[in-house]
């Protein structure tokens, strides 16, 4: 496993709490684990710890406060955030991507893809560029390929690698994805 000297985690538990096997993972692969219940909790954490990066573990279960959450980005602070909810469908998957999130995570999940959450954010953040909102002034084609295959990794996922269902989640032709996979060496 992925790991930086100061991990911190900060994690909006959602309403029916942490499963503990999430809670194990995340125990014992950050150095510090803040519990907090709303994105403006959040806010107050990161203030306290003056802008430092950290992995913000969000609730989607009920819908996402992205409002609360685009002040957390307009901060310009590198922090690296996974969306959790008790069934994450593809739509719900998508926006979160859209939107920034590194991850989705079903709230139940099994430790390994627990770890993978945490590796993924940890990667994240000791990025060569933590501000992935700037595209270093690359073409808007090339900025694009990454959420595009952030995309179809989290749609093929869903829909348990099937491509036809995946192709139809996404609403392109099943030729067209196989030539994406192929394009961004996703392995089925």
């Amino acid at each position: 496993m992925i790991r930086t000297p100061s991990a911190i985690a900060i994690v909006q538990s959602p309403p029916t709490g942490l499963a503990d096997v999430g809670d194990r993972v995340l125990r014992s692969s950050v150095d510090v684990l803040l519990p907090v219940r709303s994105v403006a909790e959040m806010e107050l954490h990161l203030a306290a710890l003056r802008s430092a990066p950290c992995m913000l573990f969000v609730d989607a279960s009920a819908g996402v406060d992205y409002e609360g959450l685009r002040e957390l980005r307009r901060s310009g602070s590198g922090h690296a955030m996974v969306a959790m909810a008790d069934d994450p469908g593809v739509d719900a998957v998508v926006d979160a991507l859209r939107f920034g999130f590194i991850d989705v995570l079903e709230v139940r999940a099994e430790a390994a893809r627990w770890r993978l959450a945490v590796d993924r954010a940890v990667t994240w953040l000791s990025g060569p560029s933590r501000n992935r909102d700037h595209v270093d002034g690359r073409p808007l084609r090339e900025a694009l390929l990454e959420p595009e295959r952030r995309i179809i990794v989290a749609a093929l996922e869903a829909n348990d690698w099937n491509r036809g269902a995946t192709a139809r989640q996404l609403q392109i032709d099943r030729t067209t994805l196989y030539k994406k996979m192929k394009q961004f060496r996703i392995a089925a």
